[in-house]
């Protein structure tokens, strides 16, 4: 399984609820090339993860209610394995 580090979360209002965007840097370490995936998160949920260059690196940028459900952490770690995408607090 793929990880990156240390993330830092940055919660925007403007995203649809279950996106996730990171920058193409994060997107390599997970393995991840295209640049629009849909994943499956740990609870069954599916989320669309998207690589994107305006993203800043070592950030993850995700919907408010998506935050929220997390337990509002400020830093998260993502591990993928090819189809489930684990987020855990770091």
């Amino acid at each position: 399984m793929k990880s990156t580090a240390p993330l830092k979360i940055l919660c925007t209002a403007y995203l649809p609820d279950y996106r996730l965007n990171i920058h193409p840097n994060e997107g390599a370490d997970l393995g991840l090339m295209m640049t629009r995936y849909v994943v499956t998160v740990e609870d069954g949920l599916q989320a669309e993860l998207l690589l994107v260059n305006e993203c800043r690196k070592e950030s993850v940028e995700m919907g408010q209610k998506f935050w929220e459900r997390l337990g509002k952490p400020d830093k998260a770690i993502l591990s993928f394995d090819g189809s489930v995408l684990r987020i855990e607090k770091a």
